[in-house]
């Protein structure tokens, strides 16, 4: 009997439907948005929305700086079961981004022309521009909100819920750009409102689980410490959505200065491209982050190792079998943008190139990722600066001195990146080996620890209670306490599985067991129906001999397990 990977593969399935669904709202509202305007107005306009994309940017760094840092670290305390820092971290980045987006507000309210003179230099494009903006601005902090809830809300174990509200904000999306622009006549304004209108619906949707008794959140004073440890765990990916931001105004200038509208009307196509690429691999950095930290709160370090080991599985095969379509039809995507006849030829080339270049793009984000994740911060920052700036002056030589190879600017500064990434972890790698080449994932956990996995059957929780006895006999600790770690790990899985009988259903189950100085943490998790063993203790006698041992008892049921951890103390042995 070993550790398998099934709990942990599925709380990773679970919760990367929730993440995807949540990256599809903040990326595909701005691609519908360009494929119904492109065809019910003009291609002129879509080239507005592309414009309006660091918009949208500077909102996804918000919530990634502040929001998607508080999660991280949101997730590693409901790890070790401090539900006090929980609350603080929520109650400050409600406060943080909430004032921050009604500051947006004002902006869009007053000065959305010298917004928009700042972001577009074409006259022929500045009406779109501004009556696009208006309504992206004034309705910040609607955008700021899907983002945090839907983070939120799957953390606190209700990732089918923010399925459910994503895929209801693009269908309500969708169908009144149609009704707006069509039918109302709108014009590319009732495109955005047509956005916000699907993210009020989202929010409408999540809003009701936080009136739940069960849910995790309370809202506390806020403490100013908890900002900066949220900047601090969100400043990587911050930082790459900031270079983002800068990398497409200044890509976006360069092109229209020195190579023309027609050249930028073919980058704002192939960004669309890097829309759908963000869908997978924020799915994927988003579910790695805060499943990762929340095992990493729970000292699962074999649970971490699949998860980052599935996170670039499946960005590796979604992006390989989207790169493959690209490389082969790039004709699906000037369809949907209804592109002119005199641009296929150059659309069909800049697909190609940059199918393939916005896959290396995800690979180094999802590194960083996990670097930010191992506190291996020098690596994670080189990524986030360098992986938009570099490519700032590629562009710029190219569009000077060949505007015909402008669109591999991209994929040379990506290499460029990739090389220094492979460098630097390979000689990190030497000085340890045991570290995983590339990913630097630690091989061993810094604790005895015992992990096991079997579908329950009376006669494989047997065998289970001999090999921890044997295993904490190892470890030389006293009889008294190998006697009780056994009395609370017997009767934990014996109420597992006695519950499970009841619904006529047959639980999978992970224990762990965590030998720290003078501590030890079983940590025990199953996919049986929720029950709440911490509340069962209190109502009756439930743990009827563990009872009577003094230890700490803690509950919690997230992306469709039971977690229940016990903690107890033992005497330091001479």
């Amino acid at each position: 009997m070993e550790r398998q990977k099934y709990l942990s593969t599925r709380a990773f399935k679970v919760f990367l439907g929730a993440s995807i669904l949540t990256a599809l709202s903040a990326m595909l509202g701005n691609v519908v948005d360009g494929i119904i305007v492109s065809h019910l107005i003009d291609y002129n306009a879509m080239s507005a929305t592309s414009l309006s994309k660091p918009i949208i940017q500077i909102y996804y760094t918000l919530f990634q700086l502040i929001g998607l840092g508080g999660n991280v670290l949101i997730a590693k305390a409901m790890g070790g079961n401090d539900f006090e820092k929980v609350n603080r971290l929520f109650s400050t980045n409600i406060m943080v981004l909430g004032a921050l987006s009604v500051l947006i507000t004002f902006v869009g309210l007053f000065f959305t022309d010298e917004v928009a003179s700042l972001m577009c230099g074409s006259a022929e494009l500045h009406g779109y521009v501004v009556d696009y903006f208006a309504p992206t601005l004034i309705f910040a902090p609607v955008f700021i909100a899907t983002y945090f809830l839907g983070g939120t809300t799957a953390i606190d174990g209700s990732p089918k819920l923010v399925s459910v509200a994503m895929i209801v904000d693009n269908v309500v999306n969708l169908l009144m750009d149609v009704v707006l622009i069509a039918v109302f006549d709108m014009g590319i304004m009732g495109s955005a409102i047509a956005t916000v209108i699907g993210h009020v619906v989202a929010c409408a949707i999540m809003l009701p689980h936080y009136r739940k008794s069960n849910t995790c959140y309370r809202l506390r004073i806020c403490r100013w410490a908890h900002l900066g440890e949220s900047c601090s765990t969100g400043a990587p990916f911050a930082l790459a959505s900031i270079f983002m931001t800068l990398y497409l105004y200044a890509s976006q200038f360069i092109i229209s200065t020195n190579v023309g509208t027609g050249a930028l009307y073919v980058f704002s196509v192939v960004l669309n491209i890097m829309m759908i690429y963000n869908m997978f691999v924020s799915g994927a950095c988003s579910t790695m982050q805060q499943l990762a930290a929340l095992q990493l709160g729970l000292n699962d370090f074999f649970g971490h190792r699949n998860t980052v080991s599935a996170a670039f599985r499946f960005l590796n095969i979604s992006l390989g079998v989207a790169c493959v379509v690209l490389l082969c039809c790039p004709q699906l995507i000037t369809r949907m943008f209804d592109c002119p006849d005199s641009l296929i030829g150059e659309c069909y080339d800049a697909i190609r190139i940059y199918s393939v270049a916005f896959w290396l793009f995800c690979l180094l984000y999802l590194l960083m990722v996990n670097y930010k994740l191992l506190q291996r911060s020098a690596l994670a920052n080189f990524i986030s600066f360098s992986l938009n700036l570099s490519v700032i002056p590629v562009i710029w030589i190219l569009s000077v001195v060949s505007p015909d190879i402008i669109w591999w600017s991209n994929m040379i500064a990506y290499a460029l990146v990739m090389l220094v990434v492979m460098v630097t972890a390979e000689a990190a790698r030497r000085k340890n080996k045991e570290l995983s080449p590339l990913t630097l994932l630690p091989k061993s956990t810094p604790f005895p620890t015992f992990e096991l996995s079997f579908k329950y059957s009376i006669e494989d929780m047997g065998k289970c209670f001999n090999e921890i006895s044997l295993w904490l006999k190892e470890q030389s600790l006293d009889d008294d306490t190998v006697f009780k770690v056994r009395v609370i790990a017997e009767e934990l899985m014996s109420n597992v599985a006695e519950h499970g009988k009841v619904k006529s259903r047959k639980a999978f189950i992970d224990i762990r067991i965590i030998l720290q100085p003078q501590k030890v943490i079983l940590s025990i998790a199953d996919d049986s129906v929720p029950f709440d063993t911490v509340a069962n203790k209190r109502k009756g006698p439930g743990l009827k001999v563990a009872n009577t041992i003094p230890y700490r008892l803690d509950y919690k049921h997230q992306f469709e397990q039971n977690i229940t951890t016990a903690t107890l103390l033992y005497p330091a042995t001479s």
